[in-house]
């Protein structure tokens, strides 16, 4: 039977070296940096982080003054008819004037009750809350991304155990079609044997669509033409370096939506601070450089002209607004402490997740271990039984229950082996290492 894995093994070989020739080889690394550069999401959320980047400036503050530039020009058309006590008139029909008006006016608040150095901080908060807020769409990306290139990884390793599988079942078919023709073999068998090469090749079919749906799904989070073909790795390893101790306080200290709950507990500490600096006065400087330029046909006067400097100071205090301060500040208050219930829900959910998911690991481990053996062990009864079958000694139901329990052995390895490395994926991203990884 050794004629026939070595006869699957070298069909396999060909395939592989056909598709290599023609399709580029994609790493995790390579679906990363195309995924970075081109999903949809992260560019839009870095979109939201440029403008909260523009945003935090000191003008956007209130720290820098208001200068304003205003001009005006009038004419106008006026008949008039003016007596005068000495007796004299005047009597003007269609009297022109025009009138120039121009200013330049500067506004400058210089204390605001700290308002303004509040504004200041809470922008950066806003600044620093976007940039985690890519953060943490690049690693729900950067998850979906390996997630679905390890599982084609898994599904080309199931392909190749039942693209073995078949090699092997029309060798059967091959010998039980041979024997029939001679006269020493059953009809029964060779019908049983292609029974059975159909139902591995209707196992083949699905897992390759399989395979072509979750190539178009990485393609799609790669921003690129869903009927772009490529190759992937042909497989994978675990890392043994996940400590629970060190998962843990990674996590408290950099899982970005632990982080982020945390920067909005500082902004809504920054928005009492604010509603406590408006019941605070306030200063303000104006200077104003004002010119005017009249002319008239009637009237006392047939032309006027002023340029001049003007300047002042105003201040400003609420003394009472209907409690509306007090109102606003109570309920920021309420804010900051409905802030800190959230950070501390979310790190006991984050705690619970961690604990399901490095439990689930080392399950997955040991399994791993298990299946293993499990392999090696139904690798070694389809080898005797093949021989068996060859001699007359086991007939074809019985081969093929071997050769069943070996494909499912290999088939649950592979499963495993997945499914340990989405737990990895997760355990990295709960303790904030994905990205850095």
């Amino acid at each position: 039977m050794k004629s026939l894995i070595n006869t699957a093994v070298l069909v396999l070989f060909l395939c592989l070296l056909k598709n290599a020739s023609s399709q580029e080889l994609l790493s995790p690394e390579a679906a990363i940096t195309i995924g970075l550069a081109n999903n949809f999401d992260i560019r839009l959320v870095r979109q939201d982080a440029a403008i909260a980047s523009n945003n935090f400036s000191p003008g956007n503050a209130g720290f820098l003054p208001e200068l304003n530039l205003t001009a005006t020009q009038n004419y106008s058309l006026t008949d008039s008819k003016q007596e005068f006590l000495s007796g004299q008139v005047n009597d003007r029909k269609g009297a022109a004037a025009d009138a120039l008006n121009a200013g330049l006016q500067l506004n400058w608040t210089i204390f605001d009750g700290m308002r303004m150095f509040v504004n200041y901080n809470r922008l950066r908060e806003l600044e620093q809350k976007s940039e985690l807020m890519v953060l943490l769409t690049v690693e729900s990306s950067v998850q979906q991304i390996l997630s679905t290139y390890y599982s084609l990884i898994s599904l080309n390793q199931k392909i190749v155990v039942v693209e073995k599988s078949i090699a092997i079942d029309n060798e059967r078919l091959k010998l039980q079609t041979d024997m029939l023709d001679i006269g020493s073999g059953s009809r029964l068998e060779m019908l049983q044997a292609r029974v059975d090469l159909n139902a591995d090749s209707a196992i083949l079919l699905n897992l390759q669509n399989q395979l072509s749906q979750a190539q178009t799904t990485l393609n799609q989070l790669l921003a690129r033409p869903a009927d772009t073909r490529f190759l992937v790795q042909d497989t994978f390893a675990l890392r043994n370096d996940l400590l629970p101790d060190q998962l843990t306080q990674k996590m408290l200290a950099q899982n970005t939506s632990l982080v982020l709950s945390r920067r909005d507990e500082h902004l809504a500490a920054l928005v009492l601070r604010e509603i406590k600096g408006r019941q605070a006065p306030s200063l303000g400087l104006n200077v104003g450089y004002n010119f005017v330029n009249q002319h008239s046909e009637s009237g006392f006067l047939a032309a006027n002209r002023s340029l001049g400097l003007t300047y002042g100071i105003q201040a400003s205090m609420n003394l009472f607004d209907g409690f509306n301060n007090l109102r606003e500040r109570r309920n920021a208050a309420i804010m900051i402490e409905s802030g800190r219930i959230r950070t501390e829900s979310l790190e006991n959910e984050l705690m619970g997740e961690l604990q399901k998911n490095y439990d689930s690991y080392q399950n997955k481990l040991r399994l791993l271990a298990m299946e293993t053996q499990n392999v090696r062990s139904s690798a070694e009864n389809l080898s005797i039984s093949g021989e068996r079958f060859r001699l007359g000694d086991l007939s074809g139901i019985e081969f093929r229950e071997a050769q069943l329990n070996h494909m499912a052995a290999q088939g649950r390895l592979l499963q495993v082996l997945y499914e340990a490395k989405l737990l990895e994926i997760n355990l990295l991203q709960l303790s904030g290492e994905l990205v850095l990884n």
